[in-house]
């Protein structure tokens, strides 16, 4: 009878206990008073192993309160996170995107960097991949840029709302042909919390917040 309870595994570890999710700190006390209890009184438990044992235990209880205490952290950060995300909605944004939104027959707002002083041209497309409108936007200073579209293809006429891509091209001095990537800007309507991400919505579509380059009060 005493047998059992005293071949308890005294190599047992720490992360073991953590990892079953099925002994914990509590657990683990009242098994260890028990088998104290109903040791063999003729074989009482060895020190070391009663003194690895409470060690076990001590340990134990440090990474449970430690472990109580990061998801505090977490969760405290995590609703920081949210509320000064909150506070983005009516704030002008600008994410990384090649896409250009027409909305109300208004074109949205292009956003690029030169790494060096360039001629520059944009181009805009439509949904089946055609150019509608090239715009010279002429020789443009290494840096940040903002172009607004006028909506109107290369004939001057408005064209229909909806979301079209756009390229920039860019010729430096030493004729270096780049195609450089770009940005859309509009107003954070909304944000949004799934998944432990966080999105925000512009012009009815979803970014993760990671994807916002540029912020200005709306």
């Amino acid at each position: 009878m005493f047998g059992g309870v005293n071949n308890i595994n005294p190599n047992l570890s720490v992360g073991t206990l953590k990892n079953s999710k099925q002994l914990g700190k509590d657990a683990f006390l009242r098994l260890l008073v028990t088998q104290m209890e109903n040791q063999n009184p003729l074989k009482p438990m060895d020190n070391t192993q009663f003194v690895s044992q409470m060690a076990q235990f001590s340990a134990l209880e440090q990474t449970t309160n430690l472990a109580n205490a990061f998801d505090k952290f977490e969760n405290n950060f995590s609703s920081s996170m949210q509320l000064q995300a909150a506070s983005l909605i009516g704030e002008k944004a600008s994410v990384l995107s090649n896409e250009v939104d027409v909305i109300g027959g208004k074109g949205g707002t292009i956003g690029f960097s030169l790494p060096k002083g360039a001629l520059t041209y944009v181009k805009i497309y439509d949904s089946s991949g055609k150019v509608i409108d090239t715009e010279k936007l002429g020789w443009l200073q290494a840096g940040n840029h903002l172009y607004k579209w006028s909506a109107t293809n290369s004939n001057g006429v408005k064209v229909p709302d909806g979301t079209y891509t756009f390229q920039i091209e860019a010729i430096e001095k030493d004729g270096t042909h780049l195609q450089i990537s770009g940005s859309k800007g509009g107003t954070i309507s909304a944000v949004k919390f799934e998944n432990g991400q966080i999105y925000v919505t512009i012009n009815g579509v979803d970014y993760p917040l990671p994807k916002i380059t540029q912020l200005s009060k709306g």
